[in-house]
């Protein structure tokens, strides 16, 4: 079959979920069938990215939108009655470009991932799946009740648009993907059961435990420049860690990830490491006796509390992060839900060697048996062939 995979974002490297997500679905999908990546950008992608995917896919278009034109983009966008998720990725003269590759090409069929690239292929008369990934409009909610003041009315006024382009578009496509069941429950349709879930996995062979000496008691790891990541990076340092020191004066904290915002790099201390973008994130996954997802807002699947405990780290997150995995409390993760929490948590696996290798050992098990790649991808080809989606393969 042939396959035409559309994505918001250069799908390599895999620092973000959607690349991760769109590399590894591209990945799975090479082996049996030629895939061509159809990738719009904001700025021109390096040629040992390019490469990379070539070596998986038949061909690899990549769709520039310049800087100046955004605020143009976006500007007709809203005159159209575009959500701004939606516009900032659509341009009109690509589109016509990526139409006519379309049309050399010749699909069987189009995976059009997230909302933003729907606009693209929605009259295009091919068979078609819409991942949306995540629910786009909840996360503009939450942004609208807990950003600055002064960017509320926006994410308010954000948030009712995507809703309505969600169900909208969604009569649009044959196919409908979300990450997890928590997300689906989240999307304005009245048909909710119709879209199926298929959930990012982990690569189990790359995220193995390591014999290695922690150099941090607690680890924090993930995209810097992500806000819910800065605002749990914040909390973690600044009401977390306050009570841990009461107890452990000298515990450390690392906080790793690509591209931290200045908010987190201001949290730097004789404690606290920031490290900024690092090459191989296990050797940090690995050197923490305690990995922490103190994630008190954000939408889909938190791809880092999945590797830790592959790496068979004794992981704490919040229920908002555990209800999109389904780990049973006490067994796979440990749960917080406030300062106090978390902090009773750290102390608790800190002190107790025993308890963390039996959190750790449980929780790579877990992972291994749920959500491993292969059978996550395998819900793909049910899709392809338009079969029903089982919920485990």
């Amino acid at each position: 079959m042939r396959i035409a995979y559309i994505t918001s974002r250069f799908p390599f490297p895999t620092e973000k979920g959607d690349k991760l997500r769109a590399f590894e679905h591209i990945r799975y999908l090479s082996r049996r069938h030629e895939v061509h990546c159809f990738s719009i950008s904001h700025q021109p992608v390096p040629a040992e990215a390019a490469d990379r995917l070539r070596q998986l896919c038949a061909s690899v278009s990549v769709y520039v939108i310049p800087g100046w034109k955004v605020p143009v983009n976006i500007f007709r966008g809203m005159l159209n009655g575009l959500p701004v998720h939606v516009s900032y990725f659509l341009d009109a003269g690509l589109k016509q470009r990526m139409l006519s590759d379309l049309i050399r090409t010749a699909p069987d069929h189009i995976i059009s991932q997230l909302i933003r690239t729907t606009e693209y292929v929605r009259s295009v008369p091919h068979s078609k799946t819409l991942d949306y990934m995540d629910t786009f409009s909840y996360g503009a909610a939450q942004r609208a009740g807990s950003d600055v003041w002064w960017k509320r009315p926006f994410y308010a006024w954000e948030s009712r648009r995507l809703r309505r382009y969600e169900r909208q578009v969604y009569q649009d496509f044959d196919h409908h993907l979300i990450i997890s069941g928590q997300d689906r429950s989240r999307l304005p349709l009245p048909y909710q059961r119709s879209v199926d879930v298929v959930p990012n996995g982990v690569d189990l062979d790359y995220y193995q435990p390591q014999d290695r000496a922690p150099r941090y008691d607690v680890v924090f790891v993930g995209n810097m420049g992500y806000l819910p990541n800065i605002e749990a990076a914040e909390f973690l340092v600044r009401r977390v860690m306050p009570q841990v020191w009461q107890g452990y004066p000298r515990a450390t904290v690392c906080i790793a990830g690509a591209r931290p915002h200045r908010r987190v790099t201001r949290l730097q201390n004789e404690l606290v490491e920031v490290t900024g973008w690092v090459d191989d994130v296990r050797a940090y996954y690995a050197s923490g006796k305690v990995f922490v997802a103190p994630m008190l807002s954000g939408m889909g699947q938190q791809n880092k509390i999945l590797e830790a405990m592959a790496m068979g780290r004794p992981c704490i997150t919040t229920s908002i992060v555990n209800n999109a995995i389904g780990a049973v409390p006490n067994q796979h993760v440990l749960l917080a839900e406030n300062s106090r929490q978390f902090a009773d948590q750290i102390e608790r696996l800190i002190s107790d060697p025993q308890l963390a290798g039996q959190l750790a050992a449980a929780a790579r098990h877990f992972v291994a048996t749920e959500f491993d790649w292969e059978s996550q991808n395998k819900k793909l080809d049910h899709i392809l062939y338009n079969q029903e989606v089982p919920e485990h393969v």
